[in-house]
């Protein structure tokens, strides 16, 4: 693949800071590869759980190219997932996209816009019981660091976002490019998609 891609991340208020960062900073490391924009509904800053504003480039009144979109989790996915706005325009784009990323709970919009039914998938397991509620014929993986089922992607928590970007950059452009990304930024690869080592922490009560 030669041509430049749009990476677009929807940002809503009190999404989780690193599960939106960390794949903007993968993705970011190949600008000849990948350009990045945040996109809100109304083109507003929004502020992230940990209480960082982010300015978006887009609203929801702007065309986005396809390429690469990616839904991050946070304890604002608990209205997102219910916001009318949010999941008309979803279902409108997503057809348009070549791949489709949520992180943690951001599964639960992907579920509710029907966008996961009959996949294969994951999300954080501390949130299971909530996000398994939506969608239809889902095949939850509880142990899974990501799945790739189709041309959606899911990782389990924050830090598994890391992990599933580069995977992506790696199903994209190859696993040297993938492993040159997570050298450069020295961070330790879990590149085991069906091994996430923090699952079992979330069956301890």
């Amino acid at each position: 693949m030669a041509t430049q891609q749009t990476v677009t991340i929807l940002l809503f208020e009190q999404f989780e800071l690193l599960d939106a960062l960390g794949p903007l900073h993968m993705f970011g490391l190949l600008p000849e590869y990948y350009q990045l924009q945040i996109i809100t509904t109304d083109g507003q800053n929004v502020s992230s759980a940990q209480g960082v504003s982010l300015q978006p480039m887009l609203s929801f009144n702007d065309d986005i190219a396809a390429g690469i979109l990616i839904i991050p989790g946070g304890v604002g996915m608990r209205f997102a997932t219910h916001n009318e706005h949010i999941l008309s325009w979803l279902k409108k784009v997503a057809p348009q996209q070549q791949i489709i990323c949520s992180t943690s709970t951001g599964a639960a919009l992907l579920a509710n816009a029907g966008l996961l039914n009959n996949c294969t998938a994951t999300t954080t397991q501390k949130h299971l019981d909530w996000v398994s509620q939506f969608g239809c014929n889902i095949q939850w993986q509880t142990s899974a660091r990501w799945v790739h089922s189709n041309n959606i992607f899911t990782a389990s928590g924050s830090s598994a976002s890391l992990d599933m970007s580069l995977a992506i950059i790696g199903h994209q452009y190859g696993d040297a490019t993938a492993r040159r990304i997570a050298a450069d930024t020295e961070y330790l690869w879990l590149n085991d998609p069906d091994d996430d080592p923090f699952a079992p922490l979330h069956l301890v009560k």
